[in-house]
C-alpha cells in the first residue's frame, strides 16, 4: 500500500494538473476497492486463532494509526471504523464458540483490559486515583467500549457486575461516568453495599489530596460524586436514592466533624471535602431550590451533632469558644454554608434548632460567632433575636429560652466591642432600666432573680462579677430578694477565691450606680487630683488603706507604683507616692520593688517590651502581616474582620485588663505618659498606616469597605491600649509632627477620622489639668495640634487635609453625614490654620465666591494648598459650619491667634496683620451671633478682643498655656483693638449707651467679690485688675467719660460710671499706699480734661466733675495728690493744647496749690493753707514724705502740722498707716521706714482719742472712719487690728502709757487683738505677730485704769474672751 502511494506521488511530480483533475474519479474508486481488500485480510488474520483481549489492547493503544487520507479528521473516523468492525466480528466469533453471550464476553474482556492495565503500571491495586498514564489508557479504552455499546454487543450492567467483585477504584467509577457507560445514579441504584464503599472511596480519596500533585482531578471527582448525590438526596425527597445519598453525605459531614478532635493527616483530608461546599461546584449541576435544601440540612448537622455539651458545662466553659479559638476548618465549613443564606435565615434555623432538637453548643455558638465577625448586619438582627428571646422568655417563664439569651449574649460579647456590647453594657441595657421587661410584674422579677439564683453555681467569675456590680433594677419592695441574690453570689466567688475588691474606693454599689469594670486605675488618677488640688491625701485614700485593706494593698497600690520611667523634676503622681509614702501607707517592700522597677525603666529604651511580651509580639507582628496582605489582595470585609478578631485575642493576652466599658474614663497625662505596651502601640499604628497604603493601591477609601472602622473598633475593647495608645498619638502630634512622612500623615488622619466614627464604643479621654470634662478620643487629640509656630502651623494644615478628605471619602462611600467623621475641634483648627496660611480659601470662608461651579469630583492630589481651597469649595464641607459645635467662634479665633509667636510665626508682620484685620472686620464683624460674630456691632467686638487678652494673662498665670504672651500677636491686636476704639468714639459721639459698653464689660470681669479667707482668689483678683488696668490705659479717654445733654441744652461731664468703677474695682486692689497706679490715674484725669472740653463751659464741666470725685469718690484726687509731679505736665499741656488757655480749672490749680504748700511745709516756711479738703493737703504732705526723711524731720513736720491743722496730721495718720498695710502685703523693704513714720506720726496725736477712730469698725458716724471706708479696699480695713499692733508694737513704753491715757484706748486694744486673733485662726497671720500683739496687750491693761472700760464693754469683753484667751479674761476682770 505503502509503494502505490510513492508510485502516485512520482507519477504526479511528471503529470499536468489537469490529466491530475480528470484522474481523481479512477483513483477514488482504487482507494474503496484497496479498503474492502484491508476488511477480508483483517477477518482472515482473526481466524488464524488471536487471543481477543491482547487484539483489543492493541486496537486500542494504536488507535491513531496513519490516515489514507489528506484530512486527518476523516482518516481517525475511517480507523475507528475499521478497529470496531474488526472488535465486533471477533467478539461475535468467540461468542458462537464457547456459547458465552456476546454483551458478557465483551464485558469479561474489557474488565480483564482495565485491571491489566492498572496492574502493569501500579502494583497497588488499592488506590483510589489513576495516575497520569493509567488515567489516559483507561479514557482509550473506555472510548472502545462506548463503541461496542453503540454496536449493541456490551452491557454495562454485566460490566459493573464483574467489576464489583474486584474493589472498584472511585476514579474509575467516575470516568464511567463521565463517558456514559455506568451512571452513579445506576450504581446507588443497584446495590445497598455502595453506600458504605463509595463513603469509604471518598474519605481514601480526601486522603490521597494530601500527597496527590493531581489536586485538580480530585476537585473534579469529589464535585462531581457529590453533584449527583446533592441531586439525588434533596431534588426528589420521595425517590428511592434519597434517604441512601443523605446517609453519605451525613456520614462524610460526621467524618469531617470528627476530624476536628485529630491532628495531622486527617484534619488536613478533611479540608479536602470542605471544599465541595462551595456554591460553584454546584452552578449548572443543581437547581438552586435544590441547593438550599442541602445546605440548610448540612447547617442543621453542623448544629446537632453529638449534643455532648451540658448547658451547665456550657455555661462554664463557653469563654474558651470564641471565633478566634475555632478551628479553622470548622470556619471554613460555616463560611460555605452559611454563604447561601441571608443573617435572618441563619438565626431562624439556630432558633428552630434550639427550640426543637438538642444541639452541640459549641458548634452554635461558634456559628453565632462566624456569623458575626463575617457580616456586620449580624448585629443588628442578633439584637433583634435577643429582644424576641427576652419578651418570649418572660412571657412564658421559659428557663430554656432565657438560657438560649443568656448564652447567645455573652457569646456575641466574646468578639469584642468592635462586634458586640461588652456583656455587661448589655447586661444593663436589659435588666438594670426601670422599663426593663423583668420590672413589668412581680412575676416576671421572681423568675429573673430564680434564674440567676440557679446559674449561681456554673457562672463563671467574671459574669458572677457584673450581675453584683451592675445589679438588676429591682423595685423598692422586692430589694429583699435581690439582696439574697448578691450575698449568694459574693458567697461563690469567695469560694471561687474571686474578691470582689475590684470595685473602686470612689464608687459605690447600687441597683441604679454605674461602677468602673476597672476601677484600679481611675481611683488612683482621682485621688492624684484630688492630692494636688488639696494638698493632702483624700480621706477616701486613708479610709481605703484601713477599712479596705485587701483591695488598698492587692490593687490600689500596684496601680499607683506600676514602673515607668520617672521624669526628671517631680510631677504629681510621684508627690502623692511620696505623701503616701511618709504617712506609712505604702509598705517598704514594695516601694524597694517600684523605685527598682522605674530604675530599669529608665535604663531601658522607651518602647522596649517585656520579654514575656516577646512572643506576643511577634505573633502580633504576623497577624498583622497577614492582614496587610489580605489588603494588598482586596479581601472581603468578612476575611478582614476574621483577621481582626484574632489579632484582639492576642492583644487580649498582651493586655490583661479588663474590656473598657461606657462608663470608664482614660486620663492623659502630658507630663507622665503612659508607655505601657509602647512596642505594641508603636506597631499598630505602623500597621495601620501600612493597610492605609495597601488598600488604597487597589481602592480609594470610598470604595475600601469598613476595615479601618472595624480596626479602631478592635483597638478600643483593650482600656491599657487606648490609653497607650492616646498618649502615643499626642506625642507623635506635638512633639514629632516635623518628622512625620506624608504617610504617617495620611495614616494618622485616617485613624483619627476612624476614632471619631468610632467614639461612642471607646471610653472617654479627660485631659490632666484641664477644667474641661472627659471628651472623645479624637476631639482631645485634636487640640494636640498646635498653631503657634511655623513648624506648628504646617503640620496642623497637612494634617487637616487629611483628615477632611478622608473623611469626605468614607462619608460619601457610607452614605453617612460629614459629621461623624470630622471631630469638632480639628474642623475648627481647619477653619483657622487654612484662612491664615491659604489666603485663597478666605473668600470661600466668607461666601464671597459662588460655589455652583463647583463639581463633585475635585482634584486632592495637587499640592497642599490646592487641596485645601479644593476642600472649602466642596458644599459638604462648608456645610458643617452651619452647625454650631463646628463653628470657629471670634473667642476662639481670638484665643488661638494669642498663641502664635510672633517670632516664629509662618505669617510676616504685614501679612499677619492684613489677615488679623480680615478676620475681625470683614469676616466675624458681619456675621451673626448665632454663628459666633458681632452682627454689624463694632463694640461687641472690641468687647470680644478685650475678653480674649484677660482670658490669656489668666491662662498664663494659671499655667493653661504653654506659651508667653510676651511673644504673642497681642500687641497687633492691641493695635487693632484701639483702631476700632477710636472708630467707635468718632463714628458715635461719647453718649452714654457708647461709654457704658466698656465699663460694662470691665465691671462683669469684676463682679465675683473674691473671698477673702482664700489667698489664692484674692491673688488671682489681683492679678485681674492690674490686666483691667494696661485694657483701661488703651482705651480712647473719650470713652471713658460721657457727655450728657440736659433739657436747658447745657452739655455736662457723667462721670458716674467711671466713679462706680473706680470705687467697686480700683478701691479693691492693693497697690501703693492703696492708691490708684499712676498710669490709670493719668488716663482717668486725661478723660476728665478731654472730655470737659466738649462741654460748653470747659473749666467748669472739668471743676464739676473733679469735686464730684472729691465727695463721692474721693481715690481719684488722692491718688492725684500721689503722683501730681507726674502729672502736672501732662495735664497742663493737653489743656493748654485742647483750650488754648494757661491757667487751669479751679480744682487742678488746687491740686498744685496743695503741692506747693506741702512744698514749703517741709523746708519749714511759713504759708498760708490752701483751701483744700484736709485729706487732700494730708495727701500732698504725705507725697512728700515718701522720700528718705529722718525721724527728726517728721517730727518737725508734726509739729508744725499740730500747730496749724491738726485734721491735717490725723489725715497723714492714717495715709501712713494705710500704706504699712500696703508695704506688709507686698512685702516692701520699705516697712521699718513706714512703720517710723507711723510711729512718730502717733506720738504727736496721743493728747486726744480721735486717732482710735481710725481703728473703729463700729459704724460711726465721725468724718474719719466715713472717709476710710470710700479709699481703703476691704482687705485693708480687715487689716487694721494688724496695723494697730504694728505701730503699737514698736512704740516706746512712754508712749504706750500716754496711749493708754487715751479714752477708748483698752477697749479698742482688746477689740483690735479680738480680731486679730480671728486672723490669725484664718491663717492671714503668723504666731510670732499674734504674741506680740498679745503682749502690748497685757502691758496696755496693767497700764490703764480701772475707769477707762465701761461696765458694759468689761462684761462683753470677758464674754469674748473666755474661751479665746482666759489670762486676758481673767485680767480684764481683775478691775474693780
Amino acid at each position: 500500500m505503502l509503494s502505490a502511494t510513492s508510485g502516485a506521488e512520482v507519477s504526479a511530480r511528471s503529470t499536468s494538473v489537469a490529466a491530475l483533475l480528470a484522474s481523481r474519479a479512477a483513483k477514488r474508486a482504487t482507494v474503496e476497492e484497496t479498503e474492502k481488500h484491508l476488511q477480508e485480510s483483517s477477518v482472515s488474520l482473526l481466524l488464524r486463532h488471536q487471543n481477543t483481549s491482547e487484539l483489543l489492547l492493541e486496537i486500542t493503544s494504536h488507535g491513531k494509526i496513519r490516515s489514507f487520507s489528506c484530512d486527518g479528521h476523516e482518516g481517525l473516523e475511517l480507523n475507528t471504523g475499521v478497529q470496531t468492525s474488526v472488535l465486533e466480528s471477533e467478539l461475535r466469533r468467540r461468542s458462537e464458540e464457547t456459547g458465552v453471550p456476546v454483551e458478557l464476553l465483551s464485558a469479561r474482556v474489557l474488565l480483564e483490559n482495565l485491571q491489566d492495565l492498572i496492574t502493569r503500571t501500579d502494583v497497588n491495586t488499592q488506590r483510589v486515583l489513576l495516575n497520569t498514564r493509567q488515567r489516559a489508557s483507561v479514557c482509550e479504552l473506555l472510548q472502545s467500549a462506548q463503541a461496542l455499546m453503540s454496536a449493541g454487543i456490551f452491557s454495562p450492567e454485566l460490566l459493573w457486575q464483574e467489576y464489583w467483585k474486584l474493589q472498584p477504584a472511585l476514579e474509575v467509577v467516575y470516568l464511567l461516568h463521565t463517558h456514559s457507560i455506568l451512571s452513579l445514579d445506576f450504581l446507588l441504584e443497584r446495590d445497598a453495599a455502595v453506600r458504605t464503599w463509595i463513603t469509604d472511596q471518598l474519605r481514601a480519596l480526601c486522603v490521597c489530596g494530601r500527597t496527590s500533585a493531581d489536586e485538580h482531578q480530585i476537585r473534579q471527582i469529589l464535585s462531581t460524586v457529590v453533584c449527583v448525590l446533592v441531586r439525588r438526596a434533596f431534588e426528589d425527597r420521595a425517590h428511592t436514592l434519597s434517604h441512601t445519598c443523605c446517609l453519605i453525605l451525613d456520614a462524610m459531614i460526621s467524618w469531617l466533624l470528627d476530624s476536628l478532635n485529630d491532628e495531622g493527616s486527617e484534619t488536613s483530608a478533611a479540608g479536602f471535602w470542605v471544599q465541595v461546599f462551595d456554591v460553584q461546584v454546584f452552578a449548572g449541576c443543581v437547581a438552586e431550590e435544590t441547593l438550599q435544601r442541602f445546605f440548610t440540612h448540612a447547617l442543621m448537622r453542623l448544629l446537632t451533632y453529638r449534643p455532648v455539651y451540658k448547658v451547665s458545662d456550657v455555661i462554664a466553659v463557653q469563654s474558651e469558644w470564641g471565633f478566634a479559638k475555632t478551628p479553622p476548618l470548622l470556619t471554613s465549613l460555616f463560611r460555605k454554608v452559611c454563604v447561601v443564606f441571608s443573617v435572618e435565615r441563619v438565626l431562624s434555623q439556630v432558633q428552630q434548632v434550639l427550640d426543637t432538637q438538642e444541639v452541640n453548643w459549641r458548634h452554635v455558638l461558634w456559628c453565632v460567632s462566624h456569623l458575626l465577625v463575617y457580616d456586620c448586619q449580624t448585629r443588628h438582627s442578633l439584637s433583634d433575636l435577643l429582644s424576641r428571646l427576652l419578651s418570649s422568655a418572660f412571657d412564658l417563664c421559659d428557663v430554656e429560652k432565657m438560657i438560649t439569651l443568656f448564652l447567645l449574649a455573652r457569646q456575641a460579647s466574646l468578639e469584642g466591642p468592635a462586634i458586640f456590647p461588652s456583656y455587661s453594657d448589655w447586661f444593663k441595657l436589659s435588666f438594670g432600666g426601670s422599663s426593663s421587661y423583668h420590672s413589668k410584674s412581680k412575676k416576671f422579677t421572681v423568675f429573673l432573680l430564680k434564674f440567676l439564683s440557679d446559674l449561681v453555681p456554673y457562672e463563671p467569675p467574671q459574669y458572677l462579677k457584673v450581675h453584683v456590680m451592675h445589679p438588676p433594677f429591682i423595685g423598692g419592695k422586692y430589694r429583699s430578694l435581690l439582696q439574697e441574690y448578691i450575698s449568694l453570689a459574693k458567697t461563690r466567688l469567695r469560694d471561687l477565691k474571686v474578691s470582689l475588691e475590684e470595685t473602686g474606693i470612689f464608687e459605690l454599689v447600687n441597683g441604679s450606680a454605674a461602677v468602673l469594670e476597672c476601677p484600679a486605675q481611675q481611683d488612683v488618677e482621682k485621688a492624684v487630683t484630688l492630692f494636688m488640688t488639696s494638698n493632702k491625701i483624700p480621706a477616701t485614700v486613708i479610709e481605703a488603706s484601713i477599712f479596705r485593706r485587701p483591695y488598698f494593698l492587692s490593687r490600689f497600690l500596684p496601680a499607683l507604683l506600676s514602673p515607668r520611667v520617672l521624669p526628671v523634676e517631680s510631677d504629681d503622681r510621684m508627690m502623692f507616692i511620696e505623701a503616701l509614702r511618709k504617712a506609712d501607707k505604702i509598705p517598704a517592700a514594695l516601694y524597694t520593688s517600684y523605685t527598682e522597677s522605674c530604675q530599669r525603666e529608665t535604663c531601658r529604651e522607651k518602647g522596649v517590651c517585656e520579654s514575656s511580651e516577646d512572643g506576643h509580639l511577634l505573633l502580633l507582628q504576623e497577624q498583622f502581616l497577614n492582614l496587610r496582605m489580605m489588603m494588598t489582595n482586596g479581601a472581603t470585609d468578612g476575611d478582614v474582620r476574621a483577621q481582626l478578631s484574632r489579632i484582639s485575642l492576642t492583644l487580649k493576652t498582651v493586655c490583661t485588663d479588663e474590656e473598657t466599658g461606657s462608663d470608664v474614663v482614660i486620663t492623659l497625662n502630658r507630663d507622665s505618659p503612659d508607655w505601657a505596651h509602647a512596642a505594641v502601640v508603636n506597631l499598630i499604628l505602623q500597621s495601620f498606616c501600612l493597610c492605609l497604603l495597601e488598600a488604597s493601591k487597589v481602592n480609594p477609601p470610598n470604595r475600601q469597605g469598613l476595615w479601618a472602622s472595624v480596626f479602631v473598633k478592635t483597638l478600643l475593647g483593650h482600656r491599657r491600649l487606648v490609653s497607650g495608645l492616646a498618649h502615643r498619638l499626642w506625642h507623635l502630634l506635638q512633639q514629632e509632627g516635623s518628622v512625620l512622612s506624608s504617610a504617617h500623615v495620611l495614616g494618622l488622619a485616617a485613624l483619627l477620622a476612624e476614632l471619631h466614627y468610632c467614639r461612642l464604643s471607646g471610653p472617654p479621654l479627660l485631659l490632666q489639668g484641664s477644667s474641661a470634662d472627659a471628651l472623645p478620643v479624637s476631639e482631645v487629640l485634636s487640640d494636640a495640634l498646635l498653631c503657634s509656630t511655623r513648624s506648628h502651623m504646617a503640620l496642623c494644615l497637612r494634617f487637616c487635609v487629611a483628615v477632611l478628605s478622608y473623611g469626605l471619602c468614607r462619608a460619601n462611600a457610607q452614605a453617612e453625614d460629614l459629621h461623624n467623621f470630622i471631630p469638632q475641634r480639628l474642623y475648627k483648627k481647619a477653619q483657622y490654620v487654612m484662612a491664615r496660611l491659604v489666603p485663597e480659601t478666605r473668600a470661600l470662608m466668607s461666601d464671597e465666591q459662588d460655589s455652583d461651579a463647583c463639581s463633585d469630583d475635585i482634584d486632592l492630589s495637587g499640592s497642599l494648598t490646592d487641596s485645601a481651597v479644593a476642600l472649602w469649595r466642596r458644599a459638604q464641607i462648608r456645610s458643617l459650619r452651619e452647625q454650631p459645635q463646628y463653628q470657629l467662634s471670634l473667642s476662639e479665633w481670638l484665643s488661638s491667634e494669642l498663641r502664635v509667636q510672633r517670632s516664629r510665626d509662618a505669617l510676616t508682620d504685614p501679612e499677619r496683620q492684613e489677615y488679623e484685620q480680615w478676620a475681625c472686620e470683614q469676616y466675624y464683624l458681619p456675621v451673626s451671633q448665632h454663628d459666633g460674630g458681632c452682627a454689624g456691632d463694632v463694640t461687641r467686638l472690641c468687647a470680644y478682643i478685650i475678653t480674649a487678652v484677660l482670658d490669656q494673662h489668666t491662662s498664663c498665670r494659671t499655667g493653661g498655656s504653654s506659651y508667653q504672651h510676651t511673644d504673642s500677636c497681642l500687641p497687633d491686636l492691641l493695635s487693632l483693638l484701639q483702631a476700632l476704639l477710636y472708630e467707635v468714639a468718632i463714628t458715635q459721639q461719647n453718649t452714654s449707651e457708647n461709654a457704658h459698653f466698656l465699663w460694662d464689660l470691665i465691671d462683669s470681669r469684676c463682679s465675683a467679690t473674691p473671698d477673702p479667707e482664700d489667698a489664692g482668689s484674692e491673688l488671682t483678683h489681683q492679678l485681674t485688675l492690674q490686666d483691667i488696668g494696661r485694657i483701661l490705659v488703651l482705651v480712647p479717654p473719650a470713652l471713658l467719660l460721657s457727655v450728657r445733654t440736659h433739657r436747658t441744652g447745657r452739655r455736662t461731664l457723667d462721670c458716674q460710671r467711671m466713679m462706680k468703677h473706680i470705687g467697686h474695682v480700683q478701691g479693691t486692689a492693693c497697690n501703693d499706699a492703696g492708691l490708684l497706679p499712676f498710669n490709670i490715674t493719668a488716663h482717668f484725669l486725661k478723660a476728665v480734661v478731654s472730655c470737659g472740653v466738649s462741654c460748653d463751659r470747659p473749666s467748669e464741666a472739668v471743676d464739676e466733675c473733679l469735686s464730684l470725685f472729691s465727695t463721692e469718690c474721693p481715690l481719684l484726687p488722692l491718688s492725684a495728690a500721689r503722683w501730681w509731679a507726674c502729672l502736672w505736665p501732662v495735664l497742663s499741656s493737653q489743656w493748654k493744647r485742647l483750650t488754648g488757655r494757661d491757667a487751669l480749672p479751679d480744682q487742678l490749680q488746687m491740686l498744685e496749690d496743695s503741692h506747693r504748700w506741702s512744698r514749703r511745709l517741709r523746708a519749714g516756711c511759713v504759708w498760708p493753707v490752701p483751701p483744700a479738703p484736709s485729706w487732700l493737703l494730708a495727701a500732698c504732705v504725705h507725697a512728700s514724705l515718701r522720700r528718705s526723711v529722718s525721724e527728726a524731720e517728721v517730727n518737725k513736720l508734726a509739729r508744725q502740722l499740730l500747730d496749724t491743722d491738726r485734721q491735717v496730721l490725723l489725715f497723714l495718720f492714717v495715709l501712713s498707716v494705710m500704706e504699712l498695710i500696703c508695704a506688709h502685703l507686698n512685702e516692701q523693704v520699705c516697712v521699718q521706714h513706714v512703720q517710723g513714720v507711723s510711729m512718730c506720726l502717733l506720738a504727736h496725736l496721743l493728747d486726744d482719742s480721735d486717732w482710735l477712730l481710725l481703728f473703729d469698725r463700729s459704724g460711726s458716724g465721725h468724718t474719719l472712719p466715713h472717709f476710710l471706708s470710700r479709699v481703703a479696699s476691704q482687705q485693708t480695713l480687715r487689716l487694721m487690728p494688724f496695723a494697730f499692733y504694728s505701730v503699737l508694737g514698736g512704740a516706746e513704753s512712754e508712749v504706750l502709757a500716754a496711749a493708754a491715757r487715751c479714752s477708748g484706748f483698752l477697749y479698742s486694744a482688746a477689740v483690735s487683738y479680738r480680731e486679730l486673733s480671728r486672723l490669725f485662726l484664718s491663717g492671714h497671720q503668723r504666731q510670732q505677730v499674734l504674741l506680740q500683739a498679745r503682749s502690748t496687750l497685757m502691758s496696755s491693761i496693767s497700764l490703764s485704769s480701772p475707769d477707762c472700760v465701761t461696765p458694759g464693754q468689761r462684761r462683753q469683753l470677758q464674754f469674748d474672751y473666755e474661751q479665746l484667751d482666759p489670762e486676758i479674761c481673767a485680767a480684764l476682770g481683775s478691775f474693780t
